[in-house]
This record gives structure tokens, sequence and C-alpha cells, in this order.
């Protein structure tokens, strides 16, 4: 007889467990590990042990995720090392000050190291300000994850400080690399011993090495696949190296040359996930013509906000979708 998923809650006060190692031990495949809107430092790397459980945070009023996982500037934050496969889920996650140091290969992975032919699912993360010598955020030996909406920015290391991979072809949808560097390659993202990572619908933009090349991507072995993705705003360029474009890319030293995605909710002016009467408090403080470098409820661009933007923003009424 097959036990029942359970979902077991993880907080400072008031849930099943306060340590999120605590819970990944107690629980067994398939539950669920639900975090709240907080801040944890563990004081060590949260290791899924294998497990094909999902580690699940939450989301603000903005729709960003709301669990933050921090490594204090000390440790990596997160670890798959067991041939954990897709059943192993991220949701919902911040990863952030994670700090991998050392030799070889303890230096590598500040924000999350995957090994062993460790292939996660991770949704909605966002990997921020963690270093590390090879992969600042996120570091793949021999394991090909899985990234759906995850952002990567302002994270560093010598080789990939996006993320690093090495033999692994990770696939990323809809993911973002920004303000991310590297001492050498890479700054958002590097490729090295036969890594062909598959892209679609991502966007590179403001990374940046110091020394080498790739300031978006650089791979050394292996051909990447991208499709729909903009490359622009890197330093010293876009991407170096072998790379098969799979149509819809572009690939640009400046970003007015690439249709950026616009914004989903341009009145959601006070940034809280819904249309409502803040947004139409604060959309009359930019009443009438709009200064030389636009205002942000002149709607419809025409360098005035007047009846016609506040029209668009009565229809946009209600959540942002």
């Amino acid at each position: 007889m097959t036990a029942s998923a359970e979902t077991i809650t993880v907080c400072a006060s008031g849930c099943d467990y306060t340590s999120i190692n605590a819970a990944i031990s107690a629980a067994s495949d398939g539950d669920v590990i639900q975090l709240s809107a907080e801040t944890y430092f563990e004081g060590q790397v949260i290791d899924t042990l294998g497990k094909a459980i999902t580690l699940r945070g939450v989301l603000d009023k903005a729709g960003e995720p709301a669990s933050v996982l921090d490594g204090a500037g000390s440790h990596r934050v997160l670890i798959c090392g067991s041939c954990e496969g897709t059943g192993t889920i991220f949701e919902r996650l911040v990863i952030r000050n994670g700090l991998a140091s050392g030799k070889f290969p303890d230096s590598t992975g500040g924000g999350m190291y995957n090994n062993s032919n460790s292939s996660p699912t991770l949704t909605d993360c966002t990997f921020t300000s963690n270093s590390a010598d090879l992969g600042g955020g996120m570091f793949n030996y021999s394991s090909s994850p899985t990234l759906t909406d995850c952002t990567f920015t302002d994270n560093s290391a010598d080789f990939g400080g996006g993320m690093y991979n090495s033999s692994s072809s990770p696939t990323l949808t809809k993911c973002t690399f920004t303000s991310n560097s590297a001492a050498l390659y890479g700054g958002g993202m590097a490729n090295w011993f036969d890594s062909s990572p598959t892209l679609t619908g991502c966007t590179f933009t403001d990374n940046s090495a110091d020394f080498g090349g790739g300031g978006g991507m650089y791979t050394s072995s292996g051909s990447p696949t991208l499709t729909d993705c903009i490359l622009c705003g890197n330093s010293p360029d876009q991407i170096d190296g072998p790379w098969d474009d799979d149509g819809s890319n572009c690939v640009a030293t400046s970003c007015d040359d690439c249709d950026l995605p616009s914004d989903p909710c341009p009145t959601d002016l006070d940034l809280n996930g819904i249309t409502d009467g803040g947004d139409l408090g604060a959309f009359f403080i930019f009443w009438g013509d709009c200064p030389v470098d636009g205002c942000p409820a002149d709607f419809n661009d025409d360098g005035v906000v007047n009846g016609t933007d506040l029209g668009i923003l009565f229809s946009a009424w209600g959540p942002c979708p």
C-alpha cells in the first residue's frame, strides 16, 4: 500500500518544522515542503538527499518569490547530488548570498550545485548575490536541470557568473540573466566539456566578463541551441563560441535593436500585483504633459497623461495577468 503525499510546513514558529533540512529528512517521495514568506538562514547547505519532493515557496502581491533561502555569505545554499530527477522540484524561491569557496569542487555553485546526474526542476526561482570560482548562481556537473521563469542577477564567479555547465545540457525556458559577472569567461553563462544547453525565450542583458569573452554567454565545448532569445548590452560581447541559431533570436550590442519583453501590467503603478484604487491615486500625480524622459502613467505613449490613459487604467482593473 502506497502512502499518500503529505504537505510539511516550515517557518519560524507554528509550523511542523523550523529547519528545512529537518523537514527534508522527514519527507518521503511525493511530499511537498511548504515554506512561508520569510528568510531562512539554515546555517548549512540545503540537501534534498535524492528525494522526489517539492520545496515550494510563496509569492508576494507583485507575483515575486517571497521565500528566501539565504547562505549568509558563508556556504552554498542548495545541492542536488544524489541522482535527483525531474520529480525533485523547487518553486517560488529566492536563492541568495551563497558562497562556494575552498578547493575544487567545493568552490563551485554558490547558489546551487547539481552533480552526479542530478536534474531537478526549477520554476519561478531567483538566484541573486551568490558567488563561487565556477558558477556563482548555479553549477551543473553531468546534470541537466530544467528551469522555467527563473532569474539570475548579480551573481559572480571567475567563470560563469550566472551559470556554469560542465558536461551538462540543462533546458531553460523564459529565464533571465542580468548583471552577472565573471572575472574571466561567461558573465551570464559558461559552457565547458561538451555542454549544450537548450534555451527558449531567454534574455541576457548587462552581464560582463572582465578578462575573457562572452559577457552574455561563453562556450568552450558544446553547442547551445537558442530559440527566441535576446542577448544585448553585455560586455565585452554578447556570445562567444559555437551555438545553434534555431530562429527568432536577437544578438546585438545595443538593446534598442532588440524588442525586449514589455511590461505585462503597466497599469500596476504601485507594483502590488493588481490595478486598483492605489494605482488610480498614483495615476493623477502624473496628469498632464510628460517630461522628456516619459512617465509611467502615459500608457499609450503619446506624451501626455489624460482621459485616454485613464480609460486604459479602468479597462485593466483587477489582478494582473
